[in-house]
């Protein structure tokens, strides 16, 4: 044999050796990635697992508030309205109907005169406003308070004072406790 088909020979023995080193390297590069994949799915996966039992648990956290929030302003809405109801003077406080006595059969009445004009049933009568405490609007800020965190929009809100407490201007009360009631 020549030196040159030695060479020649040694040349393609090297090339071949290099080929399978470079494809084992290759084949190799090809397992760490997957490896490297398949963990970081895993990662991921226990990630996400776990954000979601906290944000489950933070939303059960949150509803409990608001329940304990709605039953607190439920039982301080009960106070002051006993309160307010006890500090109305008694000229105020209409009287408690008796209980209703058997009544005789009654005779048949003679038939009215007919008036030109009957007589207009009166007006009904203005809600009785609490008395002022804590800046004169507690009662109103509280009973606002309660509807808005139970989720009335603010026409709603102001609806429900004007019955219970009259007619007012109270548009600056119910931007703040809509405002408060949003966070």
């Amino acid at each position: 044999m020549s030196s040159g088909e030695h060479a020649d020979e040694l040349a393609a023995k090297a090339a071949e050796a290099v080929r399978r080193i470079v494809a084992e390297a290759e084949e190799r590069a090809v397992e760490i990635v997957r490896d490297a994949e398949a963990k970081a799915g895993s990662i991921r996966e226990q990630a996400e697992a776990e954000a979601k039992q906290i944000r489950e648990r933070a939303e059960a956290d949150a509803r409990g508030q608001i329940e304990a929030a709605k039953r607190a302003l439920d039982e301080l809405g009960g106070t002051l309205v006993a309160a307010a109801t006890e500090a109305i003077p008694k000229a105020e406080t209409p009287e408690p109907e008796p209980p209703p006595q058997p009544q005789p059969e009654p005779e048949p009445e003679p038939e009215p005169e007919l008036d030109p004009e009957p007589e207009a049933p009166g007006a009904p009568e203005a809600p009785v406003s609490p008395p002022a405490a804590n800046g004169g609007d507690a009662a109103e800020r509280l009973v606002a308070m309660k509807l808005a965190v139970e989720g009335r929009d603010p026409a709603a809100i102001e609806a429900e004072l004007i019955e219970r407490f009259g007619p007012g201007d109270r548009s600056e009360l119910l931007r703040e406790v809509v405002s408060r009631a949003g966070r």
